[in-house]
């Protein structure tokens, strides 16, 4: 690490790269083109030394992939973080896979942890995913310790609302089980699932064991259960939601549209999570949270390469009407029904930004 920190160093004794350090916490928007795949880590991984995070977008999940491997090799896997979804609309809503969410879940909680420094890299895509109030995903872990009262009922209505999937025995990360007075969970972080034991509503124990075997492993106090999900809803967006499908579901005319309404109506009501929920989130979200707003004030966005985040931008735009062109034809989306943020004019008008660009096309 330490050649590597020396190669950073080096790097910055360019006049071009001293120069643009020197601005990077000002109100502007700096240019920098002709770099190689190589420098332009480097040149990132150099802005660390004058921010405490920095979000870098690219135009595609492959580029923020290489980007994110390149800035690793740099600076270690503790330093960064991607936030990541598939370059095509479908993709999201057919299949997320978990090892993305939960990748997503550590990129959103290192934005709101103010003792941590890093790099985000994110694609077009990503950036455009509604997200909970970042006030809401801090208030979503949960602590648990013995000797402590909780109301079991609760208990599991807020492991459901933070993204565990309950299933008769757990075998994976972001599982619980509930038998009488047990209650397994198996937390998205940890290698091995936990066993919480109650007497009436005091957790009497707690105690870490093998899913296949059953056998225990240790005896602990107490454990942080944090998200599973990045959709995450409270009581309050739970309720606008039903507020919401309920003056839809009034004015709905097609027989075929209402009965797939009346479905979301009634997850709603029961505060689960329907399996088009991430369509819908427009409708329970009270503003259009991003990873933008996750961002600490004044930190720099990078953007990778920008023209060719533009183009990617508008291929997206188009997949997504599509997209839902066909949801409506099917009966299973609405004409104000938004798919995703639009904060394209956000990211445009964003200081403190760079430019990293081939050429100077768009720019």
């Amino acid at each position: 690490m330490d050649n590597k920190m020396n190669l950073i160093d080096l790097f910055c004794q360019n006049q071009q790269i001293s120069d643009w350090k020197k601005n990077l916490h000002k109100s502007s928007r700096q240019l920098i083109m002709g770099l190689s795949a190589s420098t332009k880590a480097i040149t990132i991984a150099a802005g660390l030394e004058e921010s405490e995070k920095i979000l870098v977008l690219t135009s595609s999940q492959n580029e923020a992939d290489r980007l994110a491997s390149d800035l690793i090799s740099l600076l270690g896997e503790d330093k960064v973080y991607t936030f990541l979804a598939d370059d095509t609309p479908i993709a999201e809503f057919v299949f997320a896979s978990q090892e993305k969410i939960f990748s997503r879940l550590d990129a959103l909680n290192f934005l709101i942890d103010h003792q941590k420094s890093g790099i985000l890299v994110t694609n077009v895509a990503a950036s455009k995913l509604l997200l909970p109030d970042s006030i809401d995903f801090k208030n979503t872990n949960i602590n648990l310790t013995v000797g402590q009262e909780y109301d079991l009922n609760n208990l599991v209505k807020m492991l459901s609302r933070s993204g565990y999937k309950k299933v008769s025995q757990v075998l994976s990360q972001g599982e619980y089980s509930l038998r009488g007075d047990i209650l397994d969970i198996f937390e998205r972080s940890a290698e091995a699932p936990y066993r919480l034991e109650f007497f009436g509503d005091e957790i009497d124990g707690i105690r870490i064991f093998n899913p296949e075997n059953q056998t225990s492993i240790d005896n602990i106090e107490s454990i942080l259960i944090k998200p599973a999900s990045d959709v995450l809803l409270s009581e309050k967006d739970y309720a606008r939601g039903r507020e919401n499908l309920e003056v839809i579901l009034e004015k709905a005319v097609d027989p075929a549209l209402k009965s797939y309404l009346k479905d979301l109506l009634i997850s709603a009501k029961e505060e689960f999570h329907h399996a088009d929920i991430r369509k819908f989130l427009s409708y329970f979200y009270q503003k259009e949270w991003t990873i933008l707003d996750y961002l600490p004030v004044h930190s720099p966005v990078f953007f990778d390469d920008f023209q060719k985040i533009v183009d990617r931008h508008a291929q997206f735009e188009l997949e997504t009407a599509s997209l839902l062109t066909d949801d409506l034809q099917n009966c299973k989306a609405l004409s104000s029904q938004k798919y995703f943020a639009d904060k394209y004019q956000d990211y445009r008008q964003y200081k403190p930004a760079t430019f990293f660009s081939s050429f100077q096309k768009g720019l």
